[in-house]
């Protein structure tokens, strides 16, 4: 033991850890001040790395030139492996169109869908949103280490309601040049928070209905608001009483809360990971706060009937980032994690 104490260069295990260390730094920072997801997950390879180091240094050097031609092809053999299975894509949930689909492949791979990059975590993991029009041929490329590949995906077309809604204010209907200007500074923040990225899979703890009540609004309809055509819905209008108790679906991080918006009134966004977030609108009470980390089940806030409605319900949507999703379909086809 201690001839191997001596005989090991602590020179150069010394600048080993220290340029492993220095990369665990720039992890941490990336994070922006976090151990996770990466740092804590490069620590812990760089221990393994360095008692694997310290159990190969131990053995007799006779030994490995003995056995050199069996490590040889048993390295040979894991490169050839990770050749052919690095290319495998897993694909779960909702074929069609509204619908939510969760992937895993390699996490060395890079995937494309129809063109357009998709983040893969450290575990292969990612997401799919398919919008409410979108097209029925599609395409998923993955291009792993030395090969591409190009699957196609079809999707479902879907057929969606129209729903006419009456008693709305004229305002709320067509706003004026200053409430547009308002709207459109609400927009963006909405739209900024959706697009907030945090890599972590909290979704995986599935995912539960928020609220107990009526849908009185599907995800897709096309709406004729006092009886001029306006964009479709695209979440879940869930009737209750006011005051009834919504609760977070699934485990998540509170990435906005907005007291008073033009249309969706008082409103939380929840983010889930990997772009998928949730969204609850016209409430009447919020009971979390910014950054707070939930746990499905836990209370969020109450039902209510500000905004742009026409009495107390919950607008409940699911993005992945910022193509809208039906809560229904995640709710009925969910993969089991």
């Amino acid at each position: 033991m201690f001839s191997l104490v001596y005989k090991i260069n602590w020179l150069f295990v010394f600048i080993l850890i220290l340029i492993s260390s220095l990369g665990v730094a720039l992890l941490y920072s990336i994070a922006g001040g976090q151990w996770q997801p990466w740092a804590l997950n490069q620590i812990v390879r760089i221990s393994i790395g360095l008692i694997l180091f310290f159990v190969a240094a131990s053995i007799n050097i006779k030994v490995w030139y003995k056995n050199s031609y069996y490590i040889y092809f048993f390295c040979t053999l894991q490169v050839s492996l990770a050749k052919v299975f690095s290319n495998l894509l897993e694909l779960n949930g909702s074929f069609t169109q509204g619908g939510l689909l969760f992937g895993k492949t390699s996490p060395t791979n890079k995937v494309f869908f129809n063109n357009k990059k998709i983040f893969v975590n450290e575990s292969g993991d990612f997401v799919l949103g398919i919008g409410r029009d979108e097209k029925l041929e599609n395409s998923i490329i993955i291009q792993g280490l030395e090969k591409k590949e190009t699957h196609k995906i079809k999707i479902s077309k879907r057929k969606y309601k129209i729903q006419r809604i009456e008693g709305l204010p004229k305002n709320k209907v067509t706003p004026n040049k200053e409430e547009l200007k308002r709207i459109k500074k609400e927009s963006k923040k909405i739209s900024s928070s959706k697009s907030k990225f945090l890599n972590k899979t909290l979704y995986k703890s599935g995912f539960i209905w928020p609220v107990k009540g009526i849908v009185t609004g599907e995800y897709g309809n096309q709406r004729i608001l006092n009886g001029q055509p306006r964009r479709p819905h695209y979440g879940l209008d869930i009737s209750a009483v006011s005051g009834t108790k919504v609760i977070s679906p699934s485990d998540a991080e509170v990435s906005l809360i907005m007291e008073d918006t033009f249309f969706n009134g008082k409103m939380i966004i929840l983010n889930h990971g990997l772009g998928l977030n949730s969204i609850y609108s016209h409430l009447k009470k919020i009971h979390v706060k910014e950054r707070e980390k939930i746990k499905k089940g836990d209370l969020i806030a109450e039902v209510g009937n500000t905004g742009r409605s026409t009495g107390p319900h919950l607008d409940w949507r699911i993005n992945v980032f910022n193509i809208a999703i039906d809560p229904e379909l995640l709710l009925s086809n969910q993969p089991k994690f």
